[in-house]
């Protein structure tokens, strides 16, 4: 894990069925994380829209940077992190919209989610949109740590938490997830290793309340970076995992 669950838009649905405006979105999951969808028929044309909408910058054969200051790191993640534009017309700045605290979430050895200052880390930013009918959620992370080794140990953690941790609870909110799995993904290809994913289903958010969304998060590990997308919607995990790894797609040729 690596970013903080977000609150979620002011005025938005609850997790689960949309329901009455006043009620907030709670945190969809891990950093591995981030947010949500529905909506029969037109939901499809909103993430179709969305992948179309990604479009690959590359930055000819220059091959992929190194950083070995803060503000070295800090240039490349604020190039690097998707925003609004890449998703689409349709897709808005979340509140908060940026966070580059260095946070990371990890599940400890009772699968409870804690919070620890990112360790080796030069650089750290993720980047919150969703779309203005508040029906998807997600975060594009970049984090940029001292050397290749620190980046690949702590992609290992992240994944060995899927492997894990079936179910997990939030320490600092009643959220829990439950069906947490690893996911095998070979398409994404320009990576040092191979893509991870993790997928997991939010049934109860920060405040208690009983929830359904289903989150995809995909990481990828190029040198020292480590590259992560969050889509969160209530519709299908399948459509959650193909927009998480075009956008991953879209990150990995920016670098």
């Amino acid at each position: 894990m690596s970013i903080q669950p977000p609150p979620g838009p002011p005025p938005g649905p609850p997790s689960g069925p949309l329901g009455p405006p006043t009620v907030t979105l709670p945190p969809p999951r891990r950093p591995w994380w981030r947010r949500s969808g529905v909506l029969v028929g037109a939901a499809v044309a909103v993430v179709v829209a969305a992948v179309a909408a990604l479009v690959l910058t590359r930055h000819g054969d220059r091959g992929t940077p190194s950083a070995t200051t803060p503000a070295q790191a800090r240039d490349i993640t604020r190039r690097v992190t998707l925003a609004p534009a890449d998703w689409g017309p349709d897709a808005v700045r979340d509140d908060p919209y940026e966070d580059d605290d260095k946070v990371v979430l990890v599940a400890d050895d009772s699968c409870k989610v804690v919070r620890q200052p990112g360790v080796n880390m030069l650089g750290y930013l993720d980047r919150n949109v969703r779309k203005k009918d508040l029906t998807e959620y997600a975060t594009s992370t970049v984090m940029v740590y001292r050397n290749a080794g620190f980046a690949q140990a702590d992609a290992a953690r992240f994944r060995a938490d899927a492997q894990r941790c079936g179910r997990e609870a939030d320490t600092g909110s009643k959220a829990r997830w439950e069906d947490i799995h690893e996911v095998d993904i070979s398409t994404v290809k320009g990576f040092d290793d191979a893509v991870s994913a993790e997928e997991g289903h939010l049934t109860v958010d920060r405040d208690g309340r009983k929830a359904d969304w289903y989150y995809t998060t995909a990481t990828g590990r190029t040198g020292q970076f480590l590259l992560q997308v969050t889509i969160l919607r209530d519709a299908s995990p399948g459509q959650n995992r193909e927009e998480a790894l075009n956008a991953l797609s879209v990150m990995r040729g920016r670098l």
